[in-house]
């Protein structure tokens, strides 16, 4: 019932902010008002946009033109409009698009997109200390939404024949309930003001994700957390997760149980011969994901005309 209420209210203010576009020289559009139904408000943003000279900018950083597995099945799904994503880019002046894969979509509807990738704030991330022998008990952990906790689903043989030579803890941020028999499972509530020294206690940070159309659209903030906070990171190879991770270098890609047996236990036996690495995955961020090296990029869209 709260995230219905929640829902509505939000839904009217954004109806009730197209009353002040008049007095803003640039509309950004960063979430649909009404998700599910034919996109009126933002429709009537971009007619307004282009009666009063204002620009309308769409910017999205999931493939919300789509619906991941897990919520296929719901009721608002499938009633929802198809075509409302696509309508909105069709209708603004500019795209936004967080991923290559993402501006690739747009570029169907407009040509005028942009590929800004997701980035952080690096000043908010320390590096956590170093330790050059192997902890006990190794933390595993992943950071969330409850929406998304399903993905963890394809790691559970992984963390039990770890967890059978290893004592580990797997540790969630922010996500529900996981059932994973053989393994000490631990919940920390997600916070803005704890999530960083959160992530920093982590021994490892995983980002399992299935392959689909979906999965595809993610723009990878997760992996970028761990490897800001100097937490070794390993991935499933999926959308933009093979640009972000060079396999070996800055972090660990691993497309079968197999592997992601073998990368995890190997952060875990040799911690000291993953420094360079941790490096290397600052490095990655500070140059292609902080906010510091992409806040111009959005600057310039912003204000080009």
């Amino acid at each position: 019932m709260h995230k219905i209420i929640y829902f509505i209210l939000s839904a009217l203010s954004r109806i009730v902010a197209l009353f002040r576009v008049p007095f803003y020289d640039v509309i950004f559009i960063q979430k649909l008002a009404l998700p599910h139904v034919y996109p009126f408000p933002e429709v009537l943003l971009c007619k307004l946009g282009k009666w009063l000279r204002k620009r309308v900018i769409f910017d999205f950083d999931d493939a919300i033109y789509t619906v991941s597995e897990v919520r296929k099945k719901t009721l608002f799904e499938k009633f929802a409009y198809p075509g409302r994503v696509q309508k909105i880019i069709s209708q603004c002046d500019s795209i936004v698009a967080g991923n290559d894969y993402l501006g690739q979509f747009a570029r169907k509807y407009n040509q005028r997109v942009h590929v800004v990738p997701t980035s952080i704030d690096l000043a908010k991330y320390s590096m956590r200390l170093f330790h050059d022998k192997e902890s006990t008990p190794v933390v595993i952990g992943w950071i969330g939404t409850p929406s998304t906790s399903p993905y963890l689903n394809l790691i559970i043989p992984v963390l039990q024949e770890i967890a059978a030579k290893k004592e580990i803890v797997f540790r969630i941020i922010g996500g529900r309930s996981f059932e994973c028999p053989g393994v000490k499972v631990e919940y920390l509530r997600w916070s803005l003001e704890s999530e960083v020294e959160d992530i920093r206690s982590l021994d490892i940070g995983v980002m399992p994700l299935s392959d689909d159309p979906w999965t595809r659209g993610k723009c990878g903030l997760k992996l970028l957390q761990y490897m800001a906070a100097g937490v070794p990171a390993v991935a499933s190879p999926v959308g933009v997760n093979n640009k972000i991770i060079m396999d070996g270098i800055n972090g660990y890609l691993a497309k079968n149980t197999k592997e992601w047996v073998s990368k995890i236990e190997k952060i875990i036996s040799f911690p000291a011969a993953h420094l360079d690495m941790l490096q290397q995955a600052r490095k990655t961020v500070e140059n292609e994901y902080s906010m510091a090296v992409n806040v111009d990029k959005l600057i310039k869209i912003l204000t080009i005309w």
